[in-house]
């Protein structure tokens, strides 16, 4: 099992994807050469952990997917921080995160601005079944 850290971006920036990944230096998959024909893109970024792949490395220890939050590890939080940044530096619109184990579903939906994500994600206390909803916000 795996921690994902994903954000979706709105539609009006699913079609830079990849542009908004290689900004907030995430790894780019190559496009496959079918997908010009694609008709809609997925607008999903995953950000991996410092030891990369998953997000499992954010993780501390003591972490537990039945606690209300992610227990993180304080050292590796700066670099959340500075992906999500970057991500937001480039998209035109609202956008949305979680931390979720794999397979799982949010349970809750919460509106937030982009700083109170910002300080959820310093403060270590990412809820284990939310999604982040942040409206954009031309003050950010």
């Amino acid at each position: 099992m795996c921690l994902m850290l994903t954000v979706r971006l709105a539609e009006a920036d699913s079609a830079r994807t990849t542009e908004i990944m290689q900004a907030a230096g995430l790894p780019c998959a190559p496009k496959p050469w079918w997908s010009r024909f694609a008709r809609t893109p997925s607008g999903a970024l995953n950000i991996p952990g410092p030891d990369g792949g998953c997000g499992c490395s954010f993780l501390a220890d003591s972490a537990d997917w039945d606690a209300p939050t992610w227990d993180m590890i304080p050292d590796t939080l700066p670099r959340l921080v500075s992906a999500l940044r970057a991500i937001r530096q480039h998209t035109t619109a609202g956008f949305s995160f979680d931390a979720l184990w794999i397979g799982e579903s949010p349970a809750e939906e919460r509106y937030t601005t982009f700083d109170e994500l910002i300080h959820l994600v310093e403060q270590s206390r990412l809820g284990t079944k939310a999604r982040y909803l942040i409206e954009y916000d031309h003050a950010a």
